[in-house]
């Protein structure tokens, strides 16, 4: 019998002579009380890292001295680590089996060791060298993101199988990403709260934080654990277990899911590389480098934008519910390259405040894309059970935070390469050479343009539409009826 393609299914007519029904015809919504328990764990995945990123250069090296190039390449370390560590995670979750399930004792372990953990980052030892603060760091970093493997990948990976319904999957990362503003808009106030004269020092305040933020990923994290089941496991607990390589090989062979990750790897790439010029853009081009003005306008913009979000993520959920992911995913990459080519004309010296409106622009691109492409892996999850008869949301989920980080991690390397090659000096302050800021503005604005482009090439490519979904759910039904 010759094996249907990998890469395409066509949609059964419904009234076809003889075609069976499918057994469960209309969206099964999920409860608010069970989307609110997912969406409270984002708290807990994302203040590890967050927080990390937030707090580590302003005590670590304005309080404390040590160099900014050795804290940089120990949070560099920690995101490598941690990207390492996420397949085989994944591999492991999606073969252990337990009667609580494949994800849940680890949620609950998982958020027990990281809000232990947290605490000791910040831990540290008064009056010691750089070095040993240096160390110390190190090593609890490095603690902190294996725990964090523990945690976050079955996250993402229960996420992805919380409901088999195509439009269902995007309201879970619509309240994913509402609750995971929290986070976002708290974390950038942790120096300010270390700071607070009744702590006696900011790196007394920096412990005091660590045991409150160590609370808060103790109560949000073991949530989902705790309080949603498993709606796969039934199927699961039937497969034999897989070797790791068995596991990835079926990954990186799924034809939807490399083309969905080089559309992640693309814009990654080509957007978070030159949208780091912003600030130079801002500081020198439109403030002639008064980074006090810079500073002004950066809160403010921090401010609308996360506003804004509040209005972004239901336009984003109408046009996916009205169009599907795939045309819905169009429009946020259309929009990507209209805002880019904003960029020339908003970053104005004459007008510095509609900056604010890159900001919005960019928000709500990203929230929509990346929303898009979290609710499009459970769908790609559904794709390999129909050839594959095995559920693998833990491979699928960390090979997917492996490229994003990866070339998250990359995108500081380019960003710095583009600065040195377009002749930017520091030491000039605001007496830029013209022509540096003319290509600074270029890479800024036309740079990602590019990379957006073959988004789409790649995207017209993507078979996973709904028609091809809702053929998918109706055959795998028919095999080993509803979940």
């Amino acid at each position: 019998m010759t094996s249907p393609r990998q890469d395409s299914v066509a949609p059964p007519h419904p009234d076809s002579p003889g075609q069976p029904q499918p057994a469960h015809a209309s969206p099964e919504k999920l409860q608010p009380r069970s989307l609110f328990a997912y969406g409270l764990g984002v708290i807990a995945y994302q203040y590890p890292h967050t927080g990390l990123a937030m707090l580590a250069m302003p005590l670590l090296n304005v309080e404390l001295g040590v160099s900014p190039a050795t804290v940089g390449a120990i949070l560099m370390i920690g995101r490598i680590w941690d990207a390492i560590t996420n397949p085989l995670m994944g591999a492991i979750s999606d073969n252990t089996r337990t009667k609580w399930g494949r994800r849940r004792p680890y949620l609950v372990l998982g958020a027990i060791l990281c809000a232990l953990t947290y605490p000791l980052v910040w831990w540290v030892p008064e009056g010691a060298s750089h070095a040993v603060l240096a160390i110390q760091f190190l090593v609890t970093t490095l603690l902190l993101y294996t725990f964090f493997a523990i945690y976050s990948v079955p996250y993402m990976a229960l996420g992805l199988e919380l409901s088999p319904d195509y439009h269902e999957r995007t309201r879970v990362q619509v309240w994913r990403s509402y609750i995971g503003l929290i986070p976002m808009l708290t974390a950038g106030g942790f120096y300010w709260f270390c700071q607070r004269p009744f702590f006696g020092g900011t790196v007394a305040g920096a412990r005091w934080l660590g045991l409150l933020v160590g609370l808060v990923i103790l109560v949000t994290g073991v949530m989902p654990g705790l309080l949603l089941r498993e709606r796969y496991y039934r199927l699961s607990v039937r497969q034999e277990r897989e070797p790791l390589m068995t596991q990835w090989r079926a990954a990186v062979t799924n034809r939807p899911f490399i083309i969905l990750m080089g559309i992640i790897a693309s814009l990654t790439i080509g957007w978070q590389t030159t949208d780091a010029l912003g600030f130079y853009v801002m500081t020198y081009h439109v403030f002639g480098g008064d980074t006090v003005a810079t500073g002004k306008l950066l809160f403010l913009t921090t401010v609308v934008v996360t506003a804004f979000a509040f209005v972004a993520i239901p336009i984003v959920r109408r046009i996916e519910l009205r169009f599907g992911k795939t045309r819905a995913l169009r429009v946020c990459l259309y929009l990507n390259i209209t805002a880019a080519i904003s960029k020339w004309f908003l970053a104005s010296p004459a007008h510095p405040w509609t900056w604010l409106i890159i900001g919005i622009l960019a928000q709500f691109c990203s929230l929509g894309f990346w929303i898009l492409v979290s609710s499009m892996k459970a769908d790609i999850c559904d794709h390999d059970e129909l050839h594959s008869g095995r559920r693998r949301e833990g491979t699928f989920g960390a090979i997917g935070n492996l490229v994003q980080k990866f070339t998250g991690s990359l995108t500081y390397f380019l960003g710095g390469l583009l600065l040195s090659l377009i002749g930017y000096d520091a030491a000039l302050g605001g007496a830029q050479n013209p022509e540096s800021i003319f290509w600074l503005r270029v890479c800024f604005s036309l740079g990602p343009i590019l990379f957006l482009s073959l988004c789409l090439v790649l995207l017209n490519k993507y078979p996973l539409d709904e028609p091809a979904m809702k053929a998918i759910r109706s055959q795998l039904e028919q095999r080993r009826s509803q979940v």
